[in-house]
């Protein structure tokens, strides 16, 4: 009976995260490294979904080939952990709610973790159990943040990082903001920016030139312009330089840095030569109300497990469903083949009721074998069924 596509034991994570020695070498090459990661497991897994942010890089494998796998993820980065079965769902649904954030509670990590998602069902990377276990994070990181107060009065790196830039310049009404990178972290900062000031001109510096016009679009009411990011030393004097980018660090940012009045820059490592507000004073900037914070993990928590009980439930209700689906599939083709044999065998002359008699002998038998077969290979389902007659 083939319901293996549910089966949560399939599930396995490897990943490296702010807490692990070798991350701040991963970082700037995380974009290729999980363009590589897709290419390199995708044919060795039922599917894959790759979570890859300014604080972790995570790969999440439905049924892996595990020794090729293992050898793969070596060639990929040489730290960090693994996790399989309930322990890996788990982990997703805690990054998910903002439990294993460098901030806790922050709010960008669960649009990070929808859009990786989206990006690999886009790219026909994702598996049915891989679908089944994201959409449970997403519902998890939303109750935490909607039933708690685990990010209430909390900003991520991005947010933060625009609120000490408005703090050194009096706000940010009527700057000219520059923001340099044009990944989600920009995203954040432009969002925030543009919600809260009225800035007279955004520019975004990135070498994607259709990404920043998107995150340029966040701001309809500032002058907006894209820059080439090999171009950005040409610029006269901006009020504020935020930068989130990867790669490292960028001799080119040197001289905008120098005309800038307020450089914060958010970026693992850090980008630009120069800067007034490093991510290190970000960290402590967002940082002075987590005592607060701490007093609602154990309702976070309780709700991350909760939504790992259904999440389980869930699994078994769909491997249930499609074992029925391909039983009753497979019976259809038995009662057509046993109607034509019964068909012929009553025009050979066979009485009536005995070749139907022998139609439905043979009929039963056949559709209970993969049943049977099931119940001898998996007793503990024999024994959960019997306990509930």
């Amino acid at each position: 009976m083939e319901s293996e596509d549910f089966d949560i034991n399939a599930l396995e994570v490897y990943g490296v995260t702010f807490r692990d020695s070798c991350f701040l070498r991963l970082s700037p090459e995380a974009e290729d490294l999980a363009e590589r990661a897709y290419r390199e497991l995708a044919p060795l897994s039922r599917g894959v979904v790759i979570v890859s942010t300014c604080n972790r890089f995570e790969v999440y494998l439905d049924s892996p080939a595990r020794g090729r796998v293992e050898e793969a993820i070596g060639g990929l980065f040489t730290c960090g952990f693994h996790l399989s079965g309930v322990d890996a769902a788990r982990h997703l649904l805690r990054v998910a709610s903002g439990l294993e954030s460098a901030i806790l509670g922050e709010d960008e990590v669960l649009g990070q973790v929808r859009e990786a998602w989206v990006n690999a069902r886009r790219r026909g990377y994702s598996s049915e159990l891989l679908d089944t276990v994201f959409h449970s994070a997403i519902s998890a990181g939303a109750r935490a943040r909607n039933s708690t107060n685990i990010s209430r009065g909390v900003l991520g790196y991005p947010r933060a990082a625009v609120e000490m830039a408005a703090e050194r310049l009096g706000g940010l009404d009527d700057k000219v903001v520059l923001i340099v990178g044009a990944g989600m972290a920009a995203s954040e900062m432009a969002q925030h920016l543009c919600s809260k000031w009225r800035p007279s001109k955004v520019m975004v510096a990135d070498r994607n030139a259709e990404k920043a016009r998107a995150i340029l679009s966040l701001c309809p009411s500032a002058g907006g312009e894209f820059i080439e990011l090999t171009k950005v030393a040409n610029l006269d004097v901006v009020d504020a330089m935020l930068v989130a980018i990867k790669g490292g660090m960028r001799p080119e940012l040197g001289v905008a840095a120098r005309r800038s009045k307020v450089v914060v820059d958010i970026s693992t490592p850090q980008a630009s030569p120069t800067a007034h507000v490093t991510i290190d004073d970000v960290k402590d900037f967002v940082n002075h109300n987590l005592s607060r914070r701490l007093a609602e993990v154990p309702a976070a928590e309780g709700i991350v497990e909760d939504e790992l009980s259904r999440l389980q439930a869930m699994l078994l209700r769909k491997s249930v469903d499609k074992a029925i689906s391909s039983i009753m599939r497979v019976i259809s083709v038995i009662v057509d083949e046993e109607a034509k044999v019964t068909a012929k065998n009553i025009e050979g002359g066979e009485d009536p009721y005995q070749a139907i008699m022998t139609a439905l002998n043979s009929t039963v038998k056949r559709a209970m074998f993969p049943i049977f077969s099931y119940l001898r290979e998996r007793p503990e389902s024999r024994l959960s069924w019997q306990g509930s007659l």
